[in-house]
């Protein structure tokens, strides 16, 4: 019994650090609530993301993905003509995963929830060593029909690689805060 009361005390001090490392600081950005985007808007994020072969033959493997065109270099080496020059293609799981994380601080931060992804398109193969990058235009907004403190943002998602070529396009739909029902100090 000593052992599990020294462990809430001790739980309880890290509590009360975190409240004092975060007092005054906001968790999430005050430009991106459901009020803040506008249909037509293009947000294009500011950050790239290098995509390791070892991060690629990682996540393939971890979500048992057996297309051999993603990790059977062999294959790759005996028909370069078919397959890309003698590259393995990276999963689009990981592309997507990838592009989602990239737009998600300035479309996503004040989500409620991430409601749908449709219409998606890979248009281009990504490849070990590749940059992604990530832009999100608003099509469309509209009250949220459960939550009066919500509504719906749609976006295109669009990723292109470091040559601009675009790799990815997918439509998303998040459920975001509104500014008017939440304190602007969450």
């Amino acid at each position: 019994m000593v052992m599990k009361e020294k462990e809430l005390k001790e739980g309880a001090l890290l509590q009360r650090v975190a409240a004092r490392a975060l007092e005054g600081r906001r968790l999430t950005r005050d430009d991106n609530y459901w009020e803040d985007f506008e249909v037509g808007e293009t947000i294009v994020h500011p950050r790239g993301r290098t995509i390791a072969d070892t991060e690629h033959m990682a996540l393939t493997n971890i979500v048992l993905n057996t297309a051999q065109l993603h990790f059977n270099q062999a294959m790759c080496d005996e028909q370069p003509g078919t397959y890309f020059e003698g590259r393995r293609v990276v999963y689009g799981g990981i592309v997507f995963a990838f592009l989602v994380g990239l737009a998600s601080e300035e479309t996503s931060e004040n989500a409620l929830a991430e409601l749908s992804y449709d219409e998606g398109r890979h248009k281009s193969p990504v490849f070990a060593g590749d940059t992604l990058f990530a832009e999100s235009t608003v099509l469309e907004k509209r009250a949220s029909p459960e939550r009066e403190d919500a509504g719906v943002v749609k976006f295109l998602l669009v990723g292109k690689n470091q040559r601009g070529q675009t790799v990815l396009e997918i439509t998303r739909e998040v459920l975001v805060k509104r500014k008017s029902h939440w304190s602007t100090g969450a």
